[in-house]
């Protein structure tokens, strides 16, 4: 009896319950009914929850220049250039992809860069067009390695204005809660934690997780100063 109570302590400590939160997410994660969500019939691979986060910034900050890293169907670039559109925003877009996919939609607010977001080529494109925006706002859906996000972290927040956002997105992977060892190390919730010893100027923004599902948890980076 005694070692049965001893035992099952010790799998509590180690084995630690999974909260009701972290279950759903998981359970919402694994459906993959993500990969399987359009606006305007393109494929947007992100949760609603932070796709309407999304829409509450861009009303509060109107930026007039959005960086995005990791194009692939172009349906967040096409959401965003939307947003602007109906809130009056005269503004552009910027995506950066590797590749770009045929079906990529046009809109007159879009950029389409072909090319590494950490090339310096592609980071010269991008000032070119910053250099006449004064509320930007940058958002890292590339490669999710530890490295190549923390590299993103350090080269675009310098173009990010005070108030807005970095937003780093998929921290949910690699065990937060989702993909625990999903195979290629650290990403990005990692990349965030080492970003932010050095830069006290960002902030995590908890209030743009108030949905409690987000796929960028401790993500939303907000400059202060």
């Amino acid at each position: 009896m005694i070692l049965r109570i001893i035992k099952a302590k010790l799998r509590r400590l180690f084995n630690p319950p999974i909260s009701v939160e972290d279950r759903f997410h998981s359970m919402y994660y694994y459906s993959k009914v993500w990969a399987d969500t359009y606006f305007m019939g393109k494929k947007i691979f992100k949760c609603p929850n932070d796709m309407w986060i999304y829409q509450e910034i861009f009303w509060e900050i109107k930026p007039n220049l959005v960086i995005e890293t990791g194009t692939f169907h172009g349906g967040s670039a096409l959401y965003f250039a939307k947003l602007m559109d109906l809130m009056d925003i005269e503004g552009k877009v910027i995506t950066i992809d590797v590749d770009q996919m045929p079906d990529l939609p046009q809109h007159e607010k879009i950029i389409y860069i072909k090319g590494s977001s950490t090339d310096n080529n592609v980071i010269q494109q991008v000032k070119e067009h910053a250099h006449y925006s004064n509320k930007i706002l940058a958002v890292l859906d590339s490669d999710h390695s530890k490295e190549h996000v923390l590299r993103e972290l350090e080269i675009y927040h310098d173009f990010v204005t005070k108030d807005s956002y970095i937003v780093v997105e998929d921290s949910n992977i690699n065990g937060h809660p989702v993909h625990s060892g999903w195979g290629t190390g650290p990403g990005p919730y990692e990349a965030i934690e080492e970003f932010l010893k050095t830069h006290s100027e960002f902030v995590i923004d908890k209030s743009r997780e108030k949905f409690i599902l987000t796929f960028n948890p401790n993500g939303w980076l907000r400059r202060v100063g």
